[in-house]
């Protein structure tokens, strides 16, 4: 499974979102980030709907908030194992 990881260098948040992308990766050799800086990929974060960092988009779907945590990642990512299934 693709997911598509919106964030900046500069967020503290983006950087707690991607340690804990890179645990359930370790996890679950299935899945792929694809990390996206928006201060270099401006145009394409737009096109996404993208407003804020960090967001989670798998699909069309998307998963952000001030700080979402390890458990919301998760429950997002075992959402769409599911519905592939």
């Amino acid at each position: 499974m693709r997911i598509e990881f919106y964030r900046t260098i500069l967020c503290p948040r983006c950087l707690y979102v991607d340690r804990v992308l890179k645990k359930i990766c370790a996890r679950n050799p299935d899945l792929a980030v694809e990390r996206i800086e928006i201060t270099t990929n401006l145009s394409r974060a737009v096109e996404a709907g993208i407003r804020t960092v960090p967001t989670l988009r798998i699909g069309n779907d998307r998963l952000c908030g001030l700080f979402p945590g390890q458990r919301a990642i998760e429950a997002f990512i075992n959402r769409h194992r599911q519905e592939e299934a």
